[in-house]
Order: structure tokens, then sequence, then C-alpha cells
């Protein structure tokens, strides 16, 4: 709906122009945006306020020269007025709200699929997680936010690629070999010494037993043991992983091995590029990138005295390579331990020519898990935190996938098992789902009663007439712009708002029905049931495309 004013907008606006009632300039930027107060409209827009500089006119006068001037061939706008220092309000036609229920009836698993993205290749790159533990809360929310991304990305019209970079070179593997080889000492020799900095939690045990049935250790060399360790260990806790995120509804197309970049000449490739651009140099035996002149506050050392090259520079490798496959923008979704990372890498990148918004970078902040009105901060498995297994074997995917959307990236977010696992409105995801659940109820209650649904709603929908109807109806034609903003704002966490407050709206309406019992949905008035009937349809509809877009479920039964 908010394209459709806007082109009437665009329409009048290039109209005045053209008749010389306003000077032609430049459009400024504009909102059209729904008034907190219902009784100021459907839709509000500040263009007037925004030209009045370049018409060195007063807003108000503005208005009046637009509003009396409207281009609104298709009958979309039931009146306009203006308010304040220069607003005008919109209240849209009822016939236009009508269409609009009778689009989300005809296309229900596709409303809201758009072509915003343009078929733009685009990579998302989330989780990858060292493959040297179980994936613990802090995963779990990169994960839901980064498949849930994605899924709203490909509804919206993008060609998006899924990848989990793979960490699986560097002295972090080489530990988790000794870590484990050191617990298979132990369980001939407990005094034998764990190192200062090794993983710990029984999962080292559990490899340390699993890898001495499969491989004799005892009776090879320390070296030879530990390098089976630690191949062995990565492969099984990289097995894990993979079944975790399974379980948690989340596949990636691509799992990108770091060793690759070493292994293929990929990193000495792109490091022959930097060198070409002349962003390198020597100092102290070591070889430096000039990141200090696009925005980092220091250069940064890629190559060691040694030879050795930095984790920085497998890094940068990694990202010309991205780039290298075609993709016109890449998504990372890292820890909030990344925050000083992001500035070099995009230095890098800027000093590689690549376009400033060709890297988007979404840090995700702490979880806080809560049990009993206690912070639960410890995992017999893990060792130092509570596993993403451990959260889903107590509360279900479903409620651990919406909760981790509940609140933006940015923030850090409390997990209250208690809440969660409550059956009443209180419970977030619980409270969306019965909507779903309550609408095939109403449906099951109306087969029992011999009432079926007509092909059409063909001149049934004027007896929509109640505000909460109406509202419902709003709220539905919310969902596909709302896509639209969530795949260029990255903020899908606001799906899980909408769906919150779409299901409450229903739960709403249909709470009037036990108070008044004509306005229930299904009624001694036939017509008027099937109208009311094809609204909680179109309902139906919207909470589980949404639900779908979240990877969670949409129960008929609760």
């Amino acid at each position: 709906m908010k394209r459709k004013l806007d082109a009437v907008l665009k329409a009048t606006i290039y109209d005045c122009f053209e008749k010389g009632l306003l000077s032609k300039t430049p459009l400024p930027d504009y909102v059209i945006e729904i008034p907190n107060n219902p009784d100021h409209g459907h839709f509000a827009t500040n263009l007037p306020l925004t030209l009045a500089s370049s018409q060195k006119r007063a807003p108000r006068e503005i208005a009046s020269v637009l509003v009396e001037n409207l281009k609104d061939e298709g009958d979309l706008l039931e009146s306009t007025e203006i308010a304040g220092p220069g607003f005008i309000n919109f209240r849209i036609s009822p016939t236009e709200w009508h269409a609009v229920l009778c689009n989300v009836l005809s296309l229900r698993a596709d409303y809201g699929r758009t072509t915003y993205g343009n078929n733009e290749k685009v990579l998302v790159e989330f989780v990858s997680a060292n493959p040297t533990g179980p994936l613990h809360l802090g995963h779990g929310r990169g994960a839901a936010l980064g498949d849930t991304l994605c899924r709203i990305l490909s509804f919206c019209g993008y060609e998006v690629t899924r990848e989990f970079y793979i960490n699986d070179a560097g002295q972090q593997i080489k530990m988790l070999g000794e870590s484990v080889f050191c617990r298979f000492k132990q369980m001939y020799d407990p005094a034998y010494p764990f190192p200062d900095n090794g993983y710990h939690g029984d999962y080292i045990l559990d490899l340390a037993r699993i890898i001495s049935e499969e491989a004799d250790l005892k009776n090879l060399s320390e070296e030879a043991a530990i390098d089976i360790c630690t191949q062995k260990g990565k492969a099984m806790m990289l097995d894990e992983i993979k079944q975790d995120l399974s379980r948690f509804r989340v596949a990636f197309d691509v799992w990108y091995s770091e060793n690759a970049l070493y292994d293929s000449g990929l990193l000495k490739s792109a490091l022959d590029t930097i060198k070409e651009k002349e962003h390198v140099y020597d100092r102290e035996g070591a070889q430096w990138i000039k990141t200090s002149d696009f925005g980092d506050d220091k250069d940064r050392v890629i190559q060691k005295k040694d030879g050795q090259f930095t984790y920085f520079a497998s890094d940068i490798s990694y990202h010309l390579e991205k780039k290298r496959r075609g993709f016109k923008k890449a998504i990372n979704i890292w820890g909030a331990d990344h925050h000083g990372y992001v500035p070099r890498m995009n230095a890098a990148l800027l000093a590689h020519g690549f376009p400033e918004d060709w890297l988007s970078v979404m840090l995700i902040q702490l979880v806080k898990l809560w049990k009993g009105g206690q912070e639960i901060k410890m995992s017999k498995r893990a060792g130092d935190f509570v596993t993403l297994k451990e959260l889903v074997d107590e509360v279900g995917v479903d409620a651990v996938r919406f909760v981790f959307l509940t609140k933006s990236h940015d923030s850090t977010l409390d997990f209250d098992i208690d809440l969660v696992k409550k059956q009443d409105s209180d419970n977030p995801v619980y409270y969306v789902q019965y909507g779903h659940a309550r609408i095939c109820s109403i449906f099951r209650k109306a087969a029992s009663e011999g009432i079926s649904l007509p092909d059409r709603p063909d001149g049934l929908l004027e007896r929509l007439i109640l505000d909460e109807e109406m509202a419902l109806i709003r709220r539905m034609a919310e969902f596909p712009s709302l896509l639209d903003e969530i795949s260029r704002t990255l903020e899908p966490h606001r799906l899980t708002y909408y769906l919150t407050d779409l299901a409450a709206s229903f739960h709403k309406y249909f709470n009037l029905g036990t108070k008044i019992p004509e306005y229930r949905i299904v009624t001694n008035d036939r017509e008027t049931s099937h109208a009311r009937l094809f609204l909680a349809d179109a309902v139906r509809a919207v909470i589980a495309n949404g639900l779908g877009l979240l990877g969670i479920s949409a129960p008929e039964r609760m």
C-alpha cells in the first residue's frame, strides 16, 4: 500500500512541476509512515516539510498545492487532510483494503514475496564456529539470525548463498589435539599434565575415549598420536556442529575450509595482489599492510618474521575470494568480541578498491540464560558455557529460535527458560503460534457446523466493517514492505515484533465474540461468517509465512 501511495505522490509532484505549480527541484528524502494515532489516518507523509527549503515556501502552502492536485486516478484514497506544520494524512479507500485481503488469499504462501533484491548475489557467512568444541548460545543466536536473514533475503528476490567458514588451521586446532591426547594419557596416568590453555569439558574426554578405540595411540609416538587426535577430533566436532545446526533447522550451501586457502594457493595469490597495489611494506622483518591509510587506527602485520601468515592475512584472502566468486554483497555475522576487527577488515577491503558498502558486519551480543530467577552459567559437558543443544533439549527449537530473534542482534539478550515454558500470552512464541492454531480450530468448528468457504470472497468483504477487522487487514498490508525493509536494514528481529502484534490483534478480535455474540467469527449469519472466515484465513496465511521465515513451525493444534 505504501508503494501505491508513493506512486500517487510522485505522479502528483511531477505534475505540479510540469504545470509550474511548484519549482522543478530534485526530490528530497521523505517518508510515508503509519501514524501512531489512528485518528490521524492510515498513512502520513512529511513531503511538504522536506520540500520547503528548495521551494522557498511554507510547508502547509506546499501541502495545499499537492492535495488540490492529487493524481489519484485509481481511487486509492478515501480522504486527505493537512495536519500540523505541513504533514499530509491519508485514508485509504475500503475497496483497496479489501483488495489487500483478496491478494493475501490468492497468493497465500507467496504473499510478501517480492523482487526487491533483483537477483543480486549475496553471500551470508554466519556461525563459523571453531571445530574445537560444541556450539554455545552465542553461536545459536548467530545461527538463528543468519538463517532467518537468508530466508528473508531469498524471499525478497536476492540470490543468497549461506556459508560456514571452518577455522580448521592454526593454533586452536593443534590445541584441540593436545587436549584430547592429554585426556587419553590421563586415563592411565591421572597425574599427566594438562596444558594451561587446553580445552576443558567432558566432551574432550569423550573424544579421547572414542579416538583411542579407533586408533592405537599407545603404540604411536607422541607427535603422531597428537596428529591423529587433532584430525579425528576436528572431524568429530565438525560433524557434531553440523548435526546440531541441522536439528536447529539451519543448512549451509558451502562449508569453506581455511585450510583450502593455504592448500589451493589462494592465500599466496591474494597477497601477491595486495603487493601489486603497493599497499604492503617491510618492517622489522615482517610484512605490513597499510590499513591506516583507509580508516584503521594502525597498520597490520600480514606475514611474520618467520614467514608464517597471520589470521588477518587469511581473512583478507578469504574476502577477496568471496568477491572473486561474483558476490555483489557480503554479510558477516560475528561475535561481539570482533568489534575491533571490523574497521581493519573494512580498511583492507577499501585498499583493494572494494565499494564501501560491499561488506556488512553484524555483531552478536551475549545471551544470558535464566531459570528460577537465577542466571545459568555452567555446563557439565562444555565446562564453561551452556551449549545450544542443551537449551534446545530443554525448551525446543521453536522457542529458542523465536526468543533469539526478539531483540536486535546488537543488544544483550536475556533468555528466561521458565517464561518460554508457559502456555500463555507471556510466552511470545506460544502467543504467535497459538494465533495460528486458534484459527485452525475455528475452521474445524465451522466445518462441524457445515460451513465451508466459497471459492472466492466476491461480494462478501463489505461485511467486514468492525474497526478490529479493518485493523487486521491494514496490519497484513504491511507485511511485504516490512520484509523489503528488513532486507535493506538487516533487522530480522522486526519480524518477531510484527508477528506478535498481528497475533495480538487477532486474539483481541476473537475475544470480542466471547463478550458480544454477534461479533463471533462463526455466527448465525452465513455471509458474515464467510467474510470473517476469509479474514481469519488470511491472518493464518500471514502468520504461517512469517513463522516460516523465522524457521519456526505453525502448529494446527496446541
